[in-house]
Formats: structure tokens, C-alpha cells, sequence
């Protein structure tokens, strides 16, 4: 097979990392990603290789996370949500089982204990959330907020849309498309309508040989463990399942969003930046979310992390996105998107193969930091 063409632009002085995206093509004839850089509200860089349309929307699994993140950016900086209130000012349901004193940042910073609700929950659950809502409102903790932290996969998904429906009465995935998406032309989509369903790309699946080289990273949690309940659970591989119409047309923000990586970065650029249109927030909400609250070992994976609310913070080697500064999200396929203050740059990266173990694709941190070396 020959090395797929890169197509693209970027602008002068950032040469070098148009380079870097062809090397990485070169070194896999079956490389199929994007890969988009903002400085300050310009795109300097807007690459793409591999057989597909350049505007191709792929799901992009966690990374979706950035749009929830950027939406309680939105509310925290018009207002209308604070992050010490309890969540039960807003969700008075919320307040059941000992859950009464629960601030909106440890729920989104996944330290609130409920990655998973009592008996597991199922897809149907997921996509019409209000049934799901109603049991995370009702769930005991499964560990006293605040004590530890563990990745709420998919549950922050339905917590934060609860919560930016009581504050705004339209779901989250509405305020994100109406008031952040569609007024700056950010390609990221929290539910995709069938108008937009030629541009949508399948992510394509680890072969038999990756599952067999990776078991030890994928293998199935034991039945008796938190881990065997994080997603739901008669959905089949979570990597399969998005490829599915019916989630596409939801579009659960903790994992089955799309976009596509100029979409993604212009959303981070976005958040600091007039770009279409004013900022989505402040720079003082921007600095609350992306600021630190929690840090040290997941309870679920053991991996350490870092969290603001909803965003990663960088963790080397893994998650090495730029400056200590930085804040984002990965997303299980491989995708990233960023924000970088610092050096005043947006990345958003996408992917076609699903790459294991299932991780933030370390392609995308090469180009980031090919981005930040030619930005200087």
C-alpha cells in the first residue's frame, strides 16, 4: 500500500509540521486522521490524510466531554450556574440518599461516586435519559463524595444534562448547538440529523490480531466489579455501538459526539477567542473550569489523572497535551481536543482506526507538540 496523500494547509512557519503529519502518514499506509491548530482565533494548521472528504464527521467517543465542558463554561459565565451550590438547589431530586450537600464541582469533577447506578442501567436507558436521571438522582454513592475520584465515563454525561436542564430547561445537547455551536460554525455535533448523515465516517475496529496483542488491556471487567457497570450494559463494545444510527441521532455527549478536528479545535480556540462570534465565556469561567480539583489515582483504573471540571489536565506521558496550563479530553478511539493558554493555541485531532489500548493517540501529541514548537 502507498502512504495516503495529505491534503491541507498551514500557514507560513508551520512547515515543519506538515512535515510531521506526512512522516506519520509514510509510516502507515492506513493512517486516516485530521488535525487542526489554532493561534489565538486564526487556524494556522488544517491537515487531512487518507481516503475520505475533508469535512468527514467521526465520533469521537470522550472527547464529546469537551462540549459539556464548554457548555458549564457558558452557564458559569452568564450566571446561572455555580459551581459551589449544591446540585440539589437546582436538582431537588438530587438530594436523596445522602447526596444533599454534593456541590456542582465534585459532581463534575468525578468525585460525586456515581459512575454507575445499583444493577447497571442499559442503552435504551442512556439515550432517553430521563429514566437514568431519575436513578443517579435517587442512587446512594458508591463512595462518600469528596473521598476519592473515579472516571464517570457516561454517567457525567446524564448528570450534566440534568443539571443544564434545570438551569436552562432545554437539554444540554440544545444550549450547545444553539448557543455555542451554531453561532461560530463549530463542526462538533451532540446528536447528528439525517441532513448530515453523507458525512458521517464509521471509526473502523481493531482487528482480531490487536484485540489478541492488547488482552490484558481490554480485557472484560469481572461481573462482581464497578467496572463491569460503567457502561451500559447490553450495548456490546462501546466502540462498535456509536457506529450505530441511534446513538448518532441522540448523540450522548460523554461518548458518542462528532466532529471533526477543525470543529474541535475551533471550539477550544472558542472558548478564549471572538471567533465567529464573542467567546463563549469569560476569561474568569474558563479559569474556573479549567482549574485544577482533584489529581492522584483513579479509584476504577488506577491510572493517575488529573481532572478540572469535566476537562483533563495534562498527565505525561499519556495525556503530555502542552503547557501546565492546558485542559481537554481524549476520547477512547484516539481523538483530542485542547486548549492551551499558555502558548495561545487549539488543537483538534481525529482518527478513522481505533488504535489499542484505547487511549489518546500519541500521533496527535506529536503534532501538538510539532504545533507548539513551530509557534514558538
Amino acid at each position: 500500500m502507498t502512504a495516503p496523500d495529505v491534503r491541507g494547509r498551514v500557514a507560513p512557519g508551520y512547515e515543519a509540521v506538515r512535515d510531521a503529519f506526512a512522516a506519520l502518514a509514510a509510516a502507515d499506509p492506513t493512517y486516516c486522521a485530521q488535525f487542526t491548530a489554532y493561534r489565538g482565533a486564526t487556524p494556522v494548521v488544517d491537515l487531512a490524510c487518507g481516503p475520505w472528504d475533508d469535512d468527514a464527521l467521526l465520533p469521537v467517543f470522550s472527547c464529546g466531554k469537551g462540549a459539556i465542558g464548554v457548555t458549564v463554561a457558558l452557564l458559569v459565565g452568564r450566571g446561572l450556574l455555580d459551581l459551589d451550590a449544591r446540585v440539589a438547589d437546582y436538582w431537588p431530586e438530587f438530594a436523596a440518599a445522602g447526596k444533599q450537600d454534593v456541590t456542582v464541582r465534585r459532581l463534575l469533577s468525578h468525585q460525586a461516586g456515581l459512575p454507575t447506578v445499583d444493577g447497571g442501567y442499559g442503552a435504551a436507558e442512556l439515550l432517553g435519559h430521563d429514566g437514568l436521571a431519575r436513578r443517579l438522582a435517587a442512587q446512594r454513592p458508591l463512595w462518600h463524595p469528596g473521598a476519592a475520584f473515579a472516571y464517570h465515563g457516561v454517567t457525567i454525561g446524564t448528570l450534566a444534562d440534568e443539571l443544564v436542564r434545570r438551569v436552562t430547561g432545554r437539554p444540554l445537547a440544545q444550549v450547545f448547538r444553539d448557543d455555542v455551536a451554531a453561532p461560530r460554525g463549530i463542526d462538533v455535533h451532540l446528536g447528528v440529523p439525517p441532513e448530515l448523515d453523507h458525512r458521517v465516517v464509521p471509526v473502523d475496529l481493531p482487528t482480531v490480531e490487536e484485540i489478541t496483542a492488547n488482552a490484558d488491556a481490554i480485557r472484560p471487567a469481572e461481573p462482581d466489579t464497578l467496572d463491569a457497570f460503567i457502561a451500559p450494559r447490553d450495548c456490546g463494545p462501546v466502540w462498535d455501538w456509536v457506529n450505530a444510527e441511534e446513538p448518532r441521532r441522540v448523540g450522548p455527549a460523554a461518548l458518542a459526539g462528532l466532529a471533526t478536528a477543525h470543529g474541535l479545535a475551533r471550539m477550544y480556540a472558542a472558548l478564549r477567542h471572538d471567533v465567529g462570534a464573542e467567546p463563549i465565556a469569560g476569561a474568569d469561567a474558563v479559569a474556573q473550569v479549567a482549574q485544577l480539583q482533584v489529581q492522584g489515582d483513579d479509584l476504577l483504573s488506577g491510572l493517575p489523572f488529573r481532572y478540572g471540571i469535566v476537562f483533563q489536565r495534562p498527565v505525561a506521558p499519556r495525556l503530555a497535551y502542552g503547557s501546565a496550563w492546558a485542559f481537554g479530553h481524549d476520547g477512547l478511539g484516539g481523538s483530542a481536543g485542547v486548549c492551551d493558554p499558555f502558548h495561545d493555541l487549539a488543537f483538534g485531532y481525529t482518527v478513522k482506526r481505533i488504535a489499542l489500548p484505547p487511549r489518546c493517540d500519541a500521533r496527535a501529541l506529536e503534532l501538538m507538540r510539532a504545533v507548539r514548537a513551530a509557534a514558538g
